[in-house]
């Protein structure tokens, strides 16, 4: 084992993890510096996991019980959250490239007496998967979750799911797919970003545009059920259908560019929203221009955190977040405006969200606020209408489309 140990508890599994008292900084934990990765973090991401999972099985999942595989599994206490805590789930294969990660699994697995539910193994997590696929052991789920890019595992892991089946991914790399490091995002997702304010939207299109590239070369295609950033990674939950007529759909309907205009710091999906009122627009993509959100599954995850799942230690922020998802998933075909920067544009004093969205809707437009900024919105509105809500916001955009 890697030195001395602690003991936490995380939903109803009890796991052994590295002392974190040599790893912290600030009074602050920091879970690089452990010698096998533990981040409390990112309790949120595995509770949503877990709920998701449920309600998946419960409603979508063509078969029972349910394969999960979970290949970068370090202390292993996701893999054993979904055994202990999932109705439905038949057995979930784990493991970790590192041998003092896997050791520390198999004691995790021991401590909650899962052996009959949990499987754990020591190597790549690419040689995993494929191992499983040469088992022929039928699997629905995959949860690809690194420290990183997601980007060197989601061959494998689409590979491996079944027709139906569920691939949930975390990205940390935010930089790259927020546009900070544009060489490497489009070496890596093969895009072309720049920094926006809308960036952490494109960060969740680009990934998922990534992801429906490389299905679509295996004559797959992907739904998104739930797209989210969450504190520093994105958190993706979307459904695996095989056919050709979907892939090409992909390739042809749902891939595409976003449009910024420079002038107002404005982002769409349509050239038409920006034409007649940009002098200058940069074309960021190809990414993903389809729904972020399904809003039936997004629902039911909700009452599942409400019910089942209220024990979840971050139950009250998870739903804060879905229940402000659900809102803008009425209008995700739109993206996110950020007041502030809008504000900066034209120099004046940003607007609070609440009244932005009231003001909108009683001139009969459709808004909602986002999870993705505290000062962003989505609505149906255009732009020479958001801009009116800005002092002198309509002059400029008329000074533009007479130019």
């Amino acid at each position: 084992m890697p030195g001395r140990l602690a003991v936490a508890r995380e939903g109803k599994v009890l796991f052994y993890m590295p002392d974190p008292s040599s790893a912290r900084a600030g009074g602050r934990l920091e879970p690089a510096w452990l010698p096998v990765f533990y981040n409390p973090r990112m309790e949120l991401n595995r509770d949503l996991s877990v709920a998701a999972l449920q309600v998946y099985i419960d409603y979508y999942a063509s078969r029972k019980p349910v394969n999960v595989v979970e290949p970068l599994s370090a202390t292993g206490v996701r893999a054993l959250r979904y055994a202990l805590e999932v109705e439905g789930v038949g057995r979930v294969y784990c493991g970790d490239v590192d041998y003092e990660a896997y050791r520390i699994i198999v004691a995790n697995i021991g401590l909650n007496s899962a052996w009959h539910s949990v499987e754990a193994s020591w190597g790549d997590a690419n040689a995993l998967m494929y191992s499983i696929k040469f088992r022929r052991v039928p699997v629905l789920v995959v949860d690809v979750d690194p420290f990183g890019p997601p980007t060197p595992f989601i061959e494998a892991a689409l590979n491996l799911i079944g027709d139906g089946g569920l691939l949930m991914v975390t990205a940390t790399d935010t930089a790259v797919l927020e546009g900070s490091k544009a060489s490497k995002a489009l070496r890596r997702y093969q895009a072309r970003v720049a920094r926006i304010p809308q960036s952490r939207e494109m960060a969740l299109r680009v990934l998922i545009g990534y992801i429906a590239r490389v299905a679509a070369g295996m004559d797959k295609w992907v739904e998104p059920l739930i797209s989210l950033y969450m504190d520093y990674y994105v958190r993706l939950y979307m459904l695996v259908r095989r056919g050709s007529k979907g892939a090409r759909k992909t390739v042809e309907s749902l891939l595409g560019p976003l449009y910024y205009c420079e002038d107002f710091k404005y982002a769409s999906l349509r050239e038409n929203d920006v034409r007649g009122y940009c002098s200058k627009v940069t074309h960021m993509g190809p990414l993903w221009t389809g729904d972020l959100f399904n809003e039936e599954f997004l629902e039911k995850v909700i009452a599942s955190v409400e019910g089942p799942f209220n024990y979840l230690g971050t139950g009250r922020t998870l739903l804060k977040t879905l229940k402000t998802a659900r809102e803008e998933a009425k209008l995700q075909g739109h993206v996110y405006q950020r007041l502030d920067s809008i504000a900066s544009t034209l120099k004046t004093e940003t607007p609070r969200r609440e009244w932005a969205i009231e003001t909108l809707r009683s001139r009969g437009f459709k808004a909602a606020p986002t999870h993705l900024a505290p000062t962003g919105l989505r609505t149906d509105a255009p732009l020479r209408d958001l801009l009116g809500l800005f002092p002198g916001g309509l002059k400029a955009s008329g000074a533009l489309s007479a130019s």
